[in-house]
């Protein structure tokens, strides 16, 4: 499986958390507020190390995979034998991957509306919003590892090719638009210039998103563990 060891890290800390949260939510207060350093307290920590992980993500020297590096000129290796029928699957593609991007877009939607939900009528605090915040985090992994509904929703066949990929971080941080603070909404803010971004490209460039015209997205090409076993060059 891939990313094994990664998912059930993930999915202890979600367990744990959440069983503390249950039972002793006093302690996640103490140890998210504990000092570092001086004025600097844990949640400082994890707000910046959240922020470097998101800036990482628009630079194409920080991008080790090609599902998300892919958007970038110098990864980007044109395919031998671009014809006028291949110009056309490519349009084509494109208007199939759009409608299955839309069509994710609005379901995450109606998900984030409920969280909205039950935020206003009170049965959601803040803890328990990072925890959902925390759980969308170990399902991005899942949806790595084991079974992933938007190679459905948005027609991909793996990562490497996904037309939504950048879309990960808002779609785990979006919940934080409910906690009016600095901490949250920057983060916020961070996730949606890389979706800015990612739209951009995609739309200035959108031969680098799909195999037929990028080499790189080709499966004989691939270096990226697939059903479980890695492929070499």
């Amino acid at each position: 499986m891939v990313g094994a060891a990664d998912l059930v890290v993930k999915a202890g800390v979600v367990v744990a958390v959440g069983l503390i949260a249950i039972f002793r939510s006093d302690i996640l207060t103490v140890f998210f507020t504990f000092p570092i350093a001086g004025i600097v307290k844990v949640y400082h920590f994890l707000w910046a190390l959240a922020v470097f992980i998101l800036i990482k993500r628009m630079f194409p020297g920080f991008n080790k995979k090609i599902s998300s590096r892919k958007i970038f000129r110098r990864f980007y290796r044109e395919a031998d034998g671009i014809t006028p029928a291949r110009n056309e699957k490519l349009r084509s593609l494109k208007a199939k991957t759009d409608r299955g991007a839309w069509k994710s877009a609005f379901y995450w939607l109606l998900l984030l509306g409920d969280i909205a939900l039950w935020r206003m009528v009170g049965m959601l605090s803040d803890t328990w919003i990072y925890i959902i915040v925390l759980f969308f985090v170990f399902m991005d992994q899942f949806c790595v590892s084991v079974f992933c509904p938007f190679k459905w929703l948005a027609h991909g066949k793996c990562c490497s090719t996904c037309r939504i990929n950048n879309w990960g971080y808002i779609m785990a941080f979006s919940p934080l638009i409910f906690i009016q603070s600095f901490w949250t909404w920057s983060i916020v803010a961070f996730s949606i210039i890389i979706v800015i971004q990612w739209e951009y490209l995609y739309y200035r460039y959108p031969e680098r998103f799909f195999e037929t015209h990028n080499a790189s997205l080709m499966c004989r090409n691939c270096v990226t563990e697939c059903t479980g076993r890695r492929k070499l060059r």
